[in-house]
């Protein structure tokens, strides 16, 4: 999103908002010279001076609108941060308009209850033109955001239009099913039941995977039910190497999340820790509910010392899994990952 100001982008914006404080200013001198007793060049230089500087004042508000989350936080602490906003910017330039034309025109003591007579007329102009360039801003940001979002969707269908082949590529792995298929061949001589058991489940997986391709979103239950096909196909294949366990909150069963967008973390876990280590690997999942956030969490024990001396995969799987929850998500989701006590960690954030 654009960090700079809209009134300063344009040029038609910036002689806008300047014609608009000349009339401003220019109504304000009148207004007070004719009803007022104070001469003119006391008047000009106190409406200019309190006008100017609230003018810039309200140039920069656009920056803690900008880089403050607004709509994550309470409406009260809305409330109370733009009356706090307001009440600083009125106090710095009533006092530095004040201190200024008393120190280059106003030296006497009449000056001083002309202050106290247009007090509130300049508070009553400061909230109200504070009200409308907060709302402007607030208007911008919305139809930035809007922009934005269209501009992803466009972004996004055209990615999945134009690398569906390569999606169900990567999502159906050649060396898994070629694997899978050589393990169902040599488990048919030694166990008819345990092959059999593993065509199912391969089946059953492959399906999931070709339908998952033609849709969006599926429930966490649909995700995780075909994930563990998967695991319990590698377990068939690598024995006690292998163990996991994935444990889901009740209520997030129901929850919609991105088709196969967790499958590859799961098979960077296996890849990673399963296919690289020469000890037995436990792969544990959860996930739960936190506030407007689905939490889930993938951690995988590896051998540092093999791993280390395996040549590294491309990352593209959780490359393309942040990316997608990028353009979904417009930065809202969040996936982390971290090494700790040999274990690799997988943290991702899912808006509800």
């Amino acid at each position: 999103m654009n960090s700079f100001n809209p009134i300063l982008q344009a040029y038609w914006s910036r002689i806008t908002y300047v014609a608009v404080w000349a009339l401003i200013i220019s109504a304000q001198v009148s207004l007070e010279y004719y009803t007022g007793n104070m001469p003119f060049h006391i008047i000009l230089i106190d409406t200019l001076a309190y006008n100017v500087l609230f003018a810039a004042s309200l140039l920069r508000l656009w920056y803690p609108i900008r880089y403050n989350f607004w709509e994550q936080k309470s409406w009260q602490f809305n409330v109370a941060a733009h009356i706090t906003l307001l009440l600083t910017e009125l106090l710095v330039c009533i006092g530095l308009s004040y201190a200024l034309t008393y120190l280059f025109a106003a030296k006497d003591g009449t000056y001083q209850s002309f202050v106290l007579s247009t007090l509130l007329w300049k508070i009553i102009e400061g909230a109200l033109l504070h009200a409308i360039v907060v709302m402007i801003y607030y208007l911008c940001i919305y139809v930035e955001r809007l922009n934005e979002k269209a501009a992803n969707e466009i972004r996004l269908n055209k990615m999945l239009k134009d690398g569906e082949l390569n999606l169900l590529k990567s999502q159906i792995n050649p060396h898994f099913l070629f694997n899978s298929l050589n393990s169902v061949n040599s488990l048919i001589l030694k166990d008819a039941n345990q092959s059999q058991e593993m065509l199912v489940a391969l089946s059953d997986y492959l399906r999931y995977t070709v339908l998952a391709t033609h849709r969006e979103t599926s429930t966490l239950k649909e995700e995780m039910e075909n994930i563990r096909r998967y695991l319990a196909i590698e377990q068939l294949r690598f024995g006690e190497k292998l163990a996991y366990d994935i444990s889901v909150a009740e209520d997030c069963l129901p929850l919609k999340v991105p088709a196969m967008l967790l499958q590859p973390l799961f098979e960077n876990a296996v890849k990673h820790g399963v296919y690289e280590s020469t000890e037995a690997v436990n792969i544990t999942a959860k996930a739960v509910r936190k506030t407007q956030y689905l939490y889930i969490e993938i951690i995988n024990n590896f051998d540092a010392e093999a791993s280390g001396q395996q040549r590294k995969g491309s990352g593209t799987g959780l490359k393309n899994t942040k990316e997608q929850l990028r353009l979904r998500y417009s930065g809202l989701a969040l996936l982390q990952t971290k090494v700790e006590n040999g274990k690799f960690v997988v943290a991702l954030r899912i808006p509800i």
